[in-house]
């Protein structure tokens, strides 16, 4: 018997919010990035003060909704703990490989001025999750898929993957920043509920 194991459910969407609720949580992630993240780099923020908290001064309650239906509707589980953080990437920055010690992950981009050009790999401010089949740079075997996943963010894109997948950003080129919400969530499998 031959089968394929080890998959990862991954979800990707868009989801548009009005311009006014975009622009409104873009200009606070923004102010809280100057105000907790001193040394300016899209991971040095020094402590996890959520955004889901009185920081974020109720601004990201439509996105923090939105990102636990998605979640409850595509992975058949409950929320138990949630946290939001911004991640602001400017011009040359990137995100290093790392992965998170939590259950999900989600990213939603509100803004990002990347270009790449993949026809010559150049993939400017693209996400990138590593397939957990083998490790990191090794080679794949012939049947099996690609070891990274790039994707091209977009304002309004949806990302949610399991925080065990090794994940990072390339440099980016864009002359505004990417503005980006994190999430990390504990979770608890649903009673009852075959996947």
């Amino acid at each position: 018997m031959t089968r394929d194991i080890f998959a990862c459910r991954i979800y990707q969407g868009i989801h548009q919010f009005a311009q006014e609720q975009m622009a409104q949580m873009h200009l606070h992630a923004l102010a809280v990035h100057a105000t907790l993240n001193p040394n300016g780099q899209p991971w040095s923020r020094q402590n996890r003060q959520s955004l889901l908290s009185q920081l974020g001064d109720g601004k990201f309650k439509g996105l923090d909704e939105l990102v636990r239906k998605v979640i409850v509707d595509n992975y058949a589980c409950s929320i138990d703990q949630a946290t939001a953080r911004e991640v602001i990437t400017y011009k040359g920055q990137f995100i290093p490989l790392h992965v998170e010690d939590t259950d999900l992950s989600a990213v939603y981009w509100l803004d990002t001025d990347a270009r790449p050009d993949p026809e010559r790999q150049n993939y400017s401010g693209a996400f990138v999750l590593v397939n957990p089949s083998g490790a990191y740079g090794s080679r794949k075997l012939p049947w099996e898929g690609w070891r990274s996943e790039i994707i091209h963010p977009k304002p309004g894109m949806l990302l949610v993957f399991p925080s065990y997948l090794a994940h990072h950003s390339h440099p980016y080129n864009g002359e505004r920043p990417s503005v980006e919400i994190h999430f990390e969530f504990k979770v608890s499998t649903n009673s009852g509920v075959v996947q």
